[in-house]
């Protein structure tokens, strides 16, 4: 089972080392997402205001992360309700395929929960087959599809809280 809590500064480090490593894995295999420009502490706080940072561990091991906010003026501007906005979601590649991708996320949503938040919203690259049906097979539903600044197709996923 994952243990994920907030990350302290020196995990914040870390979790932006695992980011820089599958920026460039995914650039190796001919599946680029993410640049390294994305993976500074200024440029998160530019794009995300002021992310929490949260990360996974297995037996000590930071195995991935995330980052929630509250409010997503970049690609949810017309929603101001209660809910948390997934972002920078990742496991690293050796610990793919165990299940902890299902566990962060229901983790995060009973996180949201427990903070009385109605929603956890998302998006993700319409075109990645394995990213859409893990967070379809997690209840989150499509809500719009667009193109991003780089013309990819850009689904927005919500999770509505019961």
């Amino acid at each position: 089972m994952i243990n994920i809590k907030k990350a302290d500064k020196a995990e914040i480090q870390e979790l932006l080392t695992i980011y820089l490593e599958k920026v460039k894995w995914l650039r190796d295999n001919n599946k680029t997402m993410w640049d390294e420009s994305q993976f500074t502490l200024e440029s998160l706080k530019e794009n995300y205001g002021n992310p929490e940072y949260f990360i996974g561990r297995i037996n000590g091991k930071i195995v991935g992360g995330f980052i929630l906010i509250e409010y997503d003026q970049r690609y949810w501007p017309e929603k101001k309700d209660d809910a948390f906005y997934f972002h920078k979601f990742i496991v690293k590649n050796e610990y793919c395929g165990k299940g902890y991708s299902d566990e962060m996320i229901r983790w995060v949503i009973k996180y949201s929960k427990n903070n009385k938040k109605k929603y956890v919203r998302l998006d993700y690259d319409g075109d990645r087959k394995y990213i859409k049906d893990l967070y379809t097979k997690n209840g989150f539903k499509p809500v719009e599809t667009l193109s991003n600044e780089k013309g990819f197709k850009l689904i927005k996923a919500e999770y509505v809280i019961k």
